[in-house]
């Protein structure tokens, strides 16, 4: 029944007179690398809240790490939609993400480590991300992992102590435009159109498919948003930001999914200086077919 219920649910979503879907918490999931214990890491905040009675808290801190991210140096707490949807064969087919983020006025650079992850999509059985919102402390930057062209994209900086809301503009199609004009991807910051942080070539390429295909079966394709705190590679910040890392017994391990070199089990390291506690918030989270349907400022109704 459950599994009939998701479907029904997710064909709403993406049916030509869909509305938006409010991300409540109740159709999200800790992903099942979050650090434990997960209440630790995740939780429902009532302090600092962008509308509505509620926002979602993150926090992160030296050592918190689960299963396989301990040992491929990363850490997160984050959670995911337990909606999927997947490509459509021509473009057209937009999906629109929002939400608004909260860097307190303490947050600093050392936070982020080497970088954090506060936006993803993930192809069931493809390693790195179709595409991820990031930052390194001070801005927002995208990167599209598996397009005909992949990029690197700036999109400006934020204001800690502020809410940002942002929207993204996707389109997962598996085939080239015949529009030139047409964009891919697109991103909007606090209602500004960051055309540096657009991209107009397809997302996903064939051999992206493919691999989806080979591990996942009748799962192959799907797509599902991610959210909240994910810090890859932290052994490299570890590294730089500890003087006496020669005299550590430092081990090596090769990512298969980000293909760089990595500290083995940093965690077990005792090092000097400690990656610091992180803490973001988030609320407002959407997810819909047209812009007007996840923007903040055309909402009557917070995301509760």
């Amino acid at each position: 029944m459950k599994k009939i219920l998701g479907i029904f649910i997710l064909g709403f979503l993406l049916s030509s007179n869909s509305h938006a879907i409010d991300i409540t918490i109740k159709k999200t999931k800790n992903h099942h690398l979050t650090a434990k214990p997960t209440k630790e890491h995740f939780m429902v905040n009532k302090d600092v809240i962008r509308d509505g009675e509620q926002s979602q808290k993150f926090i992160l801190s030296h050592g918190s790490c689960n299963k396989q991210d301990c040992k491929w140096s990363a850490q997160r707490t984050e959670r995911e939609l337990k909606l999927s949807h997947k490509s459509k064969k021509k473009p057209g087919n937009s999906v629109y993400y929002a939400w608004s983020i909260f860097f307190p006025k303490d947050f600093e650079m050392s936070w982020v480590g080497s970088k954090m992850l506060i936006g993803q999509v993930k192809m069931k059985g493809v390693g790195m991300p179709i595409w991820e919102m990031y930052t390194r402390g001070a801005g927002f930057h995208i990167r599209v992992n598996h397009s005909l062209v992949k990029k690197k994209l700036y999109c400006g900086n934020f204001k800690k102590g502020e809410w940002t809301d942002i929207i993204i503009k996707t389109d997962y199609a598996k085939e080239k435009s015949q529009d030139k004009k047409f964009k891919f991807f697109e991103t909007w910051i606090n209602g500004e159109n960051i055309d540096s942080c657009s991209h107009k070539y397809p997302l996903v390429k064939k051999k992206t498919f493919k691999e989806s295909n080979s591990n996942m079966g009748n799962s192959a394709g799907k797509l599902t948003f991610r959210y909240g705190i994910y810090r890859p590679n932290v052994g490299k910040w570890l590294k730089n930001n500890n003087k006496n890392w020669k005299q550590k017994k430092i081990k090596y391990f090769d990512d298969p999914d980000g293909g760089e070199t990595v500290i083995t089990y940093p965690f077990k390291i005792d090092w000097e200086v400690k990656i610091p506690t992180a803490t973001i918030y988030y609320d407002e989270i959407r997810v819909g077919e047209a812009k007007d349907e996840v923007n903040i400022n055309k909402q009557n109704k917070p995301v509760d």
